[in-house]
């Protein structure tokens, strides 16, 4: 209302008013958009009446608030968008930028409007970047990485990627991003401190394939002796991935593992290649962050070792066939022969028949050790923590000593914290019996064979028949005690020399008149079954001393 008053005052007083805009209100009530011309008409130096012309603009201006709101939604979607964004003729001049790149350098937009494109560069990236502007003018794209200079002074790692566009006056114009890449630039850093690392590692390991890959399964590092021996290089894998190197079957799998591995999750799993079997395992490596930054890969041959296995298995079964044998052609003889002895003796007294009974007895122990070898196995399916004294104490009880003494050393010396005076720790120490995480019967199969091993060694072989020797064991003392990681079975006997200890696990190895020689090899069994070791060393009082280790213990 105010301009049209305005205008027709100016036309009163005798001017002449050109193209002035109004909104009017029809007769339907709707805003109609209009240009007004007029001039006045003069007589006598007055003005008689006004002559004009009145135009309708409505779909003119109607076009134009859509472009402003255009421009308005563009401007506020480039200032949303967190990478600096910025437009600059040939010349340099910056023509447009959004809220993040004023943020960015520290510069207000008066400032930012009389610099150059080039002035926001180091002065170290000052001809790459001008080389990447001309590629852009020249080609229609190009991609940088320089750091950008801000205000105060700082440099920041970015990366820009730049295209060519034509304004519709036909000036051409670079439009550019720029993205803070300080985290990938540190993070490429730590996988080239990492890769140099692997690379001294990989080197010696000269038995086993080493890999190291990133986020696109791309190997940046491999080595190793197994890579020889399949015709390959470190130059073939380094840049490339499993598909473009191995059988799809076998990429396939290795890409699923290796992307499991970046995501955080480590395996173990076996392939076939070149008729040879790997135990491969992947693990995320991490910075110090606890962030994935590559994975790992560790491929080994075991191919020897799984024949072995299956070997292993083929005499197993074997033994477990002969074992079945055994058990029913060789009890039921016994089962006679010990009825007939009784039958015997009914009618005469005689030395010879006690040693018949000691070889009757034998032979079933014999046979008893032959099915716990073969039957056993090497699982272990259920464990429990047991006390190691209480089990000790219960074998002792299972197995003829005759004289021999038991000492059973299990008992611990735990440091306790039962408080603080006067801003000093008080420290005490508890005395705790050793528990052992075992299956029980096994460990106790283990306890009575490493003590009968002791009895059974300790008797004068040379002067008594096996019908007089039982319990005649010369003030043998037995002691169980605890290790750190274990136990250990010592005894005061005749002791084991050195170059015999590896033999004494063997099957079928003895020194005694009356051994069976398997009572060492199932205690070597129960061991492995447990993932436990077992050696034999010099006992403090010259007899041999078994040490069971690598058990969890309390």
């Amino acid at each position: 209302m105010e301009t049209a008053f305005n205008g027709f005052s100016r036309v009163a007083a005798g001017e002449t008013v050109r193209e002035l805009e109004l909104r009017l209100i029809d007769a339907d009530g709707d805003l109609v958009d209009v240009e007004v011309s007029a001039s006045p008409v003069t007589h006598d130096g007055s003005v008689r009446f006004v002559q004009g012309l009145v135009r309708d603009i409505t779909a003119r201006k109607e076009r134009e608030r859509n472009l402003r709101r255009y421009h308005e939604y563009t401007d506020d979607m480039l200032d949303a968008i967190e990478d600096v964004l910025f437009v600059h003729d040939e010349s340099g001049t910056l023509q447009r930028w959004n809220e993040s790149f004023a943020a960015v350098t520290g510069y207000d937009d008066d400032e930012i409007a009389a610099m150059d494109g080039t002035d926001f560069v180091t002065e170290a990236d000052q001809t790459a970047a001008a080389a990447a502007i001309d590629e852009v003018f020249e080609t229609g794209h190009a991609r940088l990485k320089a750091s950008l200079l801000t205000k105060d002074g700082s440099e920041i790692p970015y990366e820009y990627v730049a295209n060519r566009i034509v304004h519709p006056d036909g000036t051409p114009l670079l439009v550019g991003i720029g993205r803070d890449i300080t985290a990938r630039a540190e993070r490429e850093q730590r996988l080239q401190r990492l890769k140099a690392q692997y690379e001294a590692l990989v080197e010696n390991i000269p038995e086993m394939g080493v890999f190291l890959f990133d986020h696109d399964c791309q190997y940046t590092v491999a080595g190793g002796g197994e890579l020889r021996s399949v015709g390959l290089t470190s130059e073939d894998f380094e840049g490339s991935t499993p598909h473009d190197l191995f059988p799809e079957a076998i990429a396939d799998e290795l890409e699923h593992y290796y992307c499991e591995a970046l995501d955080g999750r480590s395996n173990r799993f076996e392939q076939q290649y070149q008729d040879r079997q790997y135990q491969v395992q992947t693990v995320p490596v991490r910075d110090d962050d606890g962030d994935v930054i590559s994975g790992l890969a560790v491929s080994e041959n075991v191919t020897e070792r799984r024949e072995r296995q299956r070997t292993l298995e083929r005499q197993n079964e074997r033994l477990r066939e002969f074992a079945g044998v055994v058990s029913h052609d060789l009890r039921n003889p016994l089962t006679v022969a010990q009825g007939q002895l009784k039958l015997a003796r009914a009618e005469c007294e005689s030395d010879h028949l006690d040693n018949v009974a000691a070889a009757i007895q034998r032979s079933n122990r014999l046979i008893d050790d032959l099915l716990t070898l073969a039957r056993s196995g090497d699982e272990v399916t259920e464990t429990e923590s047991l006390d190691l004294r209480a089990v000790a104490e219960g074998c002792w009880q299972n197995v003829p000593t005759g004289d021999a003494t038991l000492v059973v050393r299990t008992e611990q010396t735990v440091v306790a914290d039962p408080g603080t005076m006067n801003n000093t720790t008080l420290l005490d120490t508890v005395r705790t019996e050793q528990t052992v995480v075992a299956d029980r019967g096994r460990l106790e199969q283990l306890l009575e064979n490493l003590v009968g091993n002791a009895v059974e060694h300790a008797r004068p072989q040379s002067t008594m028949s096996p019908a007089d020797a039982d319990g005649a064991v010369n003030d043998l003392t037995v002691t169980v005690g605890a290790l750190a990681d274990g136990f250990y079975v010592e005894d005061t006997g005749p002791g084991i020399p050195p170059e015999k200890r590896d033999e004494v696990f063997e099957a079928g190895h003895s020194t005694a008149a009356d051994g069976t020689g398997f009572g060492l090899r199932i205690v070597k069994q129960i061991a492995d079954a447990h993932g436990w070791t077992v050696t034999v060393v010099d006992g403090e009082h010259g007899g041999a001393r078994f040490e069971v280790r690598g058990i969890e213990v309390a």
